[in-house]
């Protein structure tokens, strides 16, 4: 029997930017203006959020979502919006489609417009989001 061991740090699972990503209640609608397409909430498995950048700087609310493709794969999705009202927005349509499946980041961004969690860079954001996303 083979035993797939996951280096420390190292993706739980493969990363896709979503292009021009619309947020719906129907799911995310993303892709080139021909040939776009949708990403329904019940293929997402999980998502989360936070602040990424320095505080005093450039700064952005990255969304993760974990979500079951078409093969039963495993694949994450990004997108990001500008911290306040934008992100706070997006937070809520993705808390109100996934009930339970959205961690608390997502739900406390959705009430009260703030980013629970931080980090400098993408980096560091990336390998606590593999941990987290990639639990079963």
């Amino acid at each position: 029997m083979l035993h797939h061991h996951r280096i420390p740090g190292a993706p739980a699972y493969r990363l896709q930017l979503l292009e021009e990503p619309r947020v719906s209640a129907a799911g995310i609608e993303h892709g080139p203006e021909l040939g776009r397409e949708l990403l329904r909430w019940h293929d997402v498995v999980g998502a989360l959020a936070a602040e990424v950048g320095e505080p005093e700087g450039v700064r952005t609310i990255v969304f993760d979502l974990l979500a079951r493709s078409s093969r039963g794969a495993r694949v994450a999705v990004r997108l990001d919006a500008e911290p306040g009202t934008a992100a706070a927005a997006v937070a809520r349509t993705i808390a109100s489609a996934l009930g339970e499946r959205a961690r608390p980041s997502i739900k406390s961004l959705a009430v009260d417009g703030t980013a629970t969690l931080w980090f400098p860079d993408l980096a560091s954001f990336e390998s606590m989001a593999s941990d987290e996303l990639g639990r079963p």
